[in-house]
C-alpha cells in the first residue's frame, strides 16, 4: 500500500497489522516474483503504488474520537463480505474483516500474513496449505478458526453473487488440520495469492452467519438470507465493526474492543456519503471532514497551497469505457461499427476534463500491471478511419443507439457528466447519434450486469491487484464480455483466437510467454472488440495534516482504515 508518512519523512510503509502487539505473528512474504519468476513485477508495482509524503508538523489540540470522512457512496448495494463487488465497499469491508492474506506496506510486489500466517503451494500450483494465526479473534471475543474459513470462501463461491467468480477455478475448499486449510484449483491461476487479498473474499464468523440465515450449501444463492443483517451488522475480525449504515446518509463503525491487532486511535469513524465534489471540499476546508475520497482534478489541484490540507494521488488500476452488447441492436452487432465508435473519439480531449486525475491506457489491462500493452500501443482519433468504417458496416450516414450512464456516480475522481457529454460530442462528428440514457448508479449497475443495455459508460476497479482481474474479464465469454455486453468465443473466429489466448496466459508460468500472449489478445481485441477504452482513474483524496499523521492506501479500498495513525 502506498503509504503517507510523518513530518520526518520517512516512509512509514505499514499495513495495518504490521502495527500490531507483540505476540502478533510474524510476516511471512512470497513475491510474485518468485511465484512466476518474474523479476518485472517487483519493480513495477512498488515504483506505481509506493508514495512518500510528508506533512507540516502540527498539533493536535485534543484528542480526536471520532474521524469524519467525506465519501460518495458510489454504488455501494450491500455489505455483505462475501456478496459484495462493487467500486466503494472494499473500503467499509477492509474496516470490518481480515483476509487470507494482505500486503506489506506499499510492496505490492508480494504477499504478507493476515488470516494465514504461512502457505505452502504445490509444484504445479494447483495445491495450497495455509496455516492459520490462532491468536485471530472476531468482535464478539471468540477465536476465529479454520471452519469459518472454509464456510466464507463456500459461502463466497456458492452465493452465486458478483464476485462468485474469483472462485471459478476452485475445485476444492477443506479443513485439513486444527488451524489449517487447503485449498485445491482445478486450473492454474497465477494471481491465486494476490486474489485472496481481496474484501470480497472477507473472512465472517460462520456460526454468527448461520444463525442470521446464512449458510454455505450448494442452492445458497436461493437458500441464504444473511444479507439484510449484514447490511446493519458485522460478523468478522477488523479492527472495527459496524454500528450503523444509513443507506444514502452515512455509515458508522466503531472499534473493536476485540481487534487481535494494534488498536485504532479513535473511537469511530463516520463515512458520509456526499454525492457533490464541492460539498466534500467545503467539509474539509472547515474541519468538518478530515479526509474527502472524491475530489475532482479541479478542486485537488485548488487545495494544494491550502494550509493543513494534503491531496495524494493513487493509480486506481481502473479504467471507464464504453461497452457495446452485440445483440440489443442491430447496428453495434457489426465490428466495424465498434471500430467507427473507438477512432470516432477524441481521447486527447478527454485528458483536458480528467487533467491529472487519469492518464491514457492501450487496453484492458491498466499500465503499470505486468502484462498491461504499452501506452504507445492506444487507439488514437482517427476520423476518416472511423467514417471509413462505417461505410464498410453499411452505415455511411452513421446510426443511433442508446447509451446509457450512472449520471450520479464520479468515474474515480471524474463526474460522470462530463464524460457522456463528450462522447456523444465526439460522435455526433461521423453522424452517430449516441441518445444519452442517465439512471441513478444502482439502477445503471444492475442492467448492465444483466445484459439488458445496447451500450453504456462504465468503470471498472480492481478487485485485486492482478493483471487476470482484467484480460480474461474482457475476453469473449468473460464476466464483463459474456453476460454483460453480450461477447462469446462463438461470435467470430477472432473473438474464439482472444478467448484460447486469455486463457492460455493464465496457464503459463513462463513470464516471456505469458507476456507474448497477453499483448497479442489486446491487439487483436483493440482490432475487433466492442470497447472504447477512454482513460485510467486516480483517486484524489484530501486530508487534514493537523489531525492525520498517516495512512496506507491502496487501488481497492482507496486507503486502509486500520492504518490511520493521528498526529
Amino acid at each position: 500500500m502506498g503509504s503517507i508518512s510523518n513530518s520526518n519523512g520517512e516512509n512509514e510503509a505499514m499495513s495495518r497489522h504490521d502495527r500490531t502487539e507483540r505476540n502478533h505473528p510474524r510476516d511471512r512474504a512470497i513475491s510474485r516474483r518468485c511465484f512466476l519468476r518474474n523479476a518485472s513485477v517487483a519493480a513495477a508495482l512498488p515504483t506505481l503504488m509506493a508514495a512518500s509524503l510528508t506533512r507540516p508538523g502540527y498539533a493536535q489540540t485534543r484528542k480526536l474520537t471520532t474521524l469524519v470522512v467525506a465519501v460518495q457512496e458510489g454504488d455501494t448495494r450491500t455489505l455483505d463480505p462475501q456478496g459484495a463487488n462493487e467500486l466503494t465497499v472494499p473500503l467499509f469491508l477492509r474496516g470490518l474483516y481480515d483476509q487470507l492474506l494482505t500486503f506489506p506496506g506499499s510492496d505490492f510486489s508480494k504477499v504478507t500474513s493476515d488470516f494465514a500466517t504461512k502457505w505452502d503451494v504445490s509444484a504445479d500450483g494447483l495445491t495450497y496449505v495455509f496455516t492459520l494465526n490462532p491468536n485471530i479473534k472476531f468482535s464478539d471475543g471468540s477465536p476465529a478458526t479454520a471452519d469459518d474459513v472454509v464456510f466464507s470462501l463456500r459461502r463466497q463461491k456458492n452465493l452465486k453473487g458478483p464476485a462468485s467468480w474469483f472462485q471459478d477455478g476452485v475445485k476444492s475448499v477443506e479443513k485439513t488440520g486444527a488451524n489449517e486449510v487447503t485449498i485445491k484449483l482445478s486450473s492454474l491461476n497465477v494471481d491465486w495469492l494476490f486474489l485472496l487479498t481481496s474484501p470480497f473474499l472477507s473472512i465472517a464468523k460462520a456460526s454468527t452467519l448461520r444463525q442470521q440465515g446464512g449458510n454455505d450449501a450448494a442452492d445458497a444463492a436461493t437458500t441464504d438470507t444473511a444479507r439484510k443483517w449484514l447490511d446493519q451488522h458485522s460478523a468478522g475480525s477488523g479492527p472495527f465493526v459496524l454500528e450503523a449504515w444509513d443507506h444514502g446518509s452515512q455509515l458508522t463503525m466503531a472499534r473493536n474492543p476485540s481487534y487481535w491487532g494494534k488498536q485504532p486511535p479513535f473511537e469511530r469513524i463516520v463515512f458520509k456519503f456526499i454525492k457533490d465534489a464541492n460539498v466534500q471540499r467545503n467539509l474539509l476546508v472547515r474541519g468538518d471532514a478530515h479526509m474527502a475520497v472524491n475530489l475532482t482534478p479541479d478542486l485537488a489541484a485548488g487545495l494544494q497551497a491550502t494550509p493543513n490540507i494534503r491531496i495524494v494521488d493513487i493509480p486506481s488500476l481502473g479504467f471507464v469505457w464504453v461497452g457495446l452488447h452485440v445483440n440489443r441492436n442491430p447496428a453495434l452487432k457489426k465490428p466495424k461499427t465498434w471500430e467507427a465508435i473507438q477512432y470516432a473519439i477524441d481521447y486527447d480531449g478527454l485528458a483536458k476534463i480528467y487533467l491529472g486525475g487519469g492518464q491514457y491506457l492501450a487496453s484492458c489491462i491498466p499500465p503499470g500491471l505486468p502484462n498491461a500493452l504499452p501506452v504507445q500501443e492506444r487507439i488514437k482519433r482517427d476520423l476518416p478511419r472511423a467514417k471509413a468504417a462505417l461505410s464498410a458496416a453499411g452505415y455511411p450516414n452513421g446510426f443511433a443507439f442508446e447509451l446509457t450512464y450512472a449520471s450520479d456516480q464520479i468515474y474515480f475522481n471524474i463526474p460522470s457528466s462530463l464524460v457522456a457529454p463528450k462522447v456523444q460530442e465526439d460522435l455526433k462528428a461521423v453522424g452517430i447519434t449516441a441518445n444519452l440514457r442517465p439512471v441513478p448508479a444502482t439502477q445503471e449497475l444492475t442492467e448492465f450486469r444483466e445484459g439488458k443495455l445496447e451500450a453504456a459508460i462504465h468503470e471498472w476497479g480492481a478487485d485485486y491487484i492482478g493483471w487476470t482481474d482484467f484480460l480474461p474479464v474482457f475476453a469473449p465469454g468473460g464476466h464483463v464480455a459474456g453476460p454483460r455486453q453480450g461477447w462469446m468465443p462463438d461470435f467470430s473466429p477472432e473473438a474464439k483466437k482472444i478467448a484460447d489466448l486469455a486463457t492460455a496466459a493464465t496457464r503459463t508460468l513462463d513470464p516471456t510467454k505469458q507476456q507474448q500472449l497477453c499483448y497479442e489478445g489486446q491487439r487483436l481485441m483493440n482490432q475487433v472488440g466492442p470497447f472504447a477504452w477512454l482513460f485510467e482513474g486516480n483517486i484524489q483524496i484530501g486530508y487534514r495534516t493537523d489531525v492525520i499523521k498517516s495512512f496506507a492506501t491502496n487501488p481497492v479500498c482507496f486507503f486502509d482504515v486500520g492504518s490511520i495513525e493521528l498526529v
